[in-house]
């Protein structure tokens, strides 16, 4: 059976790049509306110019690198894992990827006026992890430095979302037939079955999520050296072109 069980987000991104296609590394089941357009809001946001130095934390399919070619001087991406710079490499080799963690950044102090860390902190599951990774981030900032980061839930998302969280395959079954409905448990059968026969990899992840209150969260930032300047909820568009409030996510802007 092949069943990956993992209590890391790395973990599941290494795994990510074996898939396919290298846009499943920006974690949105592929869907590419929603990332171009996350990333056309950040870059507004942001205001790039030629003077920028471009560091994207997290930076998944290389959709927002892409994006600001010939809007920014240069434009650095960072990805936890080497199965994630190679996946990226072998589709757009002019990107400039390095391996690292956000809580210990591959990059010099004073090098980027410009840093995204979008759906990524979350992911780091505790406040000591986020504080390591803000005053990474302030490190590498340059004084004056402009700074998103993304996509922070307030409240524990999984239990709204019914999104099953353990390393069980009995119980995602369960999970899905008593939360998602007869149709979605037989579908994650169908695909449990795959895994049996070895066609796909089932992951399975117990990991906790990162989630602060936007009072709290602006806190511990200011704490690490970051002004605020704004935050708002994040909005996804779908496939068919709606805008899609959060409930629970914020993105927030900062300077150094």
């Amino acid at each position: 059976m092949s069943v990956l069980k993992v209590t890391d987000s790395v973990e599941c991104y290494r795994q990510a790049a074996l898939s396919a296609h290298v846009r499943m590394l920006a974690g949105r089941g592929g869907d590419d509306v929603s990332t171009e357009f996350a990333n056309a809001r950040i870059l507004e946001a942001l205001e790039p110019t030629q003077s920028d130095v471009l560091l994207d934390i997290g930076c998944g399919d290389g959709c927002l690198l892409r994006m600001a070619e010939g809007r920014v001087g240069r434009s650095v991406g960072v990805v936890p894992t080497v199965e994630e710079k190679s996946k990226l490499l072998a589709s757009y080799p002019s990107l400039t990827v390095l391996v690292g963690l956000a809580q210990k950044l591959p990059v010099d102090s004073d090098s980027a006026s410009l840093i995204v860390c979008n759906s990524v902190l979350l992911l780091l599951k505790s406040e000591e992890n986020v504080l390591a990774a803000l005053s990474e981030i302030v490190r590498v900032a340059r004084p004056g430095a402009k700074i998103w980061l993304g996509e922070i839930p307030s409240v524990d998302e999984y239990p709204y979302f019914k999104n099953y969280r353990g390393t069980s395959v009995m119980g995602l079954l369960w999970h899905q037939l008593t939360n998602r409905g007869f149709y979605t448990f037989l579908s994650t059968g169908k695909q449990v079955c795959r895994s049996l026969l070895g066609k796909e990899t089932l992951v399975l992840s117990a990991g906790e999520i990162y989630y602060e209150t936007p009072e709290k969260f602006m806190g511990l930032a200011q704490k690490c050296g970051m002004q605020p300047k704004a935050h708002f909820k994040y909005v996804r568009k779908d496939r068919r072109g709606n805008l899609i409030e959060s409930p629970f996510r914020h993105n927030y802007v900062f300077t150094r």
